[in-house]
């Protein structure tokens, strides 16, 4: 996963560059190898705004998160696309195992222990 950071209206320090990029790494239990994910950080009107834009394979996420902090726009923006991601997962997951939930119906043929057929 690919991960760049920009910023507008501020200076980069190194201890924003690596809190973003650990915590945008955790999005990776989501997201495929080839994804990438460009953090935009803003200063405008007193006010921090963080945008996330998510490049996965087969689709393309935008989150915004604002605040009067780097911390809250970022939790903000972070949270939004831990919820969507999370929940896009778990379709998946229920897709996948509503597929072969038919192999838990055949096991039911199989005999139980102590009785006979």
């Amino acid at each position: 996963m690919r991960i760049q950071v920009h910023y507008q209206g501020l200076e980069s320090t190194p201890w924003m560059d690596q809190f973003i990029t650990n915590r945008v790494s955790k999005l990776a239990r989501y997201l495929g190898d080839a994804a990438s994910v460009h953090v935009n950080v803003r200063y405008d009107k007193n006010m921090y705004v963080t945008s996330l834009a998510i490049h996965n394979t087969l689709h393309d996420y935008a989150y915004t998160g604002d605040g009067v902090n780097l911390f809250e726009s970022f939790s903000g923006a972070m949270a939004k696309a831990v919820r969507v991601l999370g929940e896009h997962k778990r379709k998946i997951k229920d897709r996948i195992n509503k597929r072969f939930s038919s192999f838990k119906k055949d096991t039911s043929v199989f005999q139980e222990p102590g009785k006979e057929l």
